[in-house]
């Protein structure tokens, strides 16, 4: 997904340009899902409009896609000269989650959860996020509002569940204005990657630099 969006009245933010798309190869284009982005929203190269901020969602979700979406957004915003902030996807529905879960007498708070590979999940809540084996995890005590694509793959007592799943464009551009004000804490504009590397260095250690 890629959009271009500007602030509208009462602190909201109005789209431009919306650019989806779905599957396995949506990370390897998501240069081109840009381009059309700026390109509906007359932004980018040879125009006179250019962006005063790159936002770019850091995770948690597949290798392959956030270092794709963070390495377009770092050097589309070195080229425009603006800042570029990254977000979690619960820090963009942070807002929403808090107030489902304020309808909802004795919740602990909020759980969002992602897929993952290898019957896992990615469990991100305010105070961070982990990787979850669904046959290792141990409910939480109390209850929680439980939201994400995945929410129902996590077993939790009297979990009360939660449409939320991903954040709109507006939801993202609001978090990355709130961290460039420092309303939120600072934050890397880099992948979240929860789990450690797959790939391991070879026991005889790297090839000498070639001469």
């Amino acid at each position: 997904m890629a959009a271009c969006l500007i602030p509208s009245e009462g602190g909201e933010y109005r789209v431009l340009a919306h650019v989806r798309a779905e599957g396995k190869q949506a990370a390897e284009g998501i240069g081109l899902l840009a381009a059309q982005a700026l390109h509906q929203a007359g932004w980018g190269a040879g125009q006179p409009v250019q962006p005063d901020l790159v936002a770019v969602v850091t995770g948690p979700g597949s290798f392959t896609g956030l270092r794709a979406s963070c390495a377009m957004a770092a050097g589309y915003a070195l080229g425009a000269g603006c800042p570029l902030v990254g977000v979690t996807r619960g820090e963009a529905l942070r807002p929403p989650l808090e107030e489902d879960c304020a309808r909802h007498e004795g919740l602990e708070g909020w759980l969002l959860v992602t897929a993952a590979r290898r019957g896992r999940v990615f469990v991100e809540r305010a105070g961070g996020v982990q990787a979850v084996a669904l046959a290792d995890w141990s409910p939480l005590p109390g209850r929680w509002l439980v939201a994400g694509e995945a929410a129902a793959l996590l077993p939790v007592a009297e979990a009360v569940f939660s449409d939320l799943a991903q954040p709109t464009p507006c939801q993202i551009a609001a978090a990355a204005v709130a961290r460039l004000n420092g309303e939120l804490a600072p934050r890397d504009a880099l992948p979240l990657y929860v789990d450690p590397p797959e790939a391991k260095l070879p026991m005889s250690g790297l090839r000498s630099a070639p001469v």
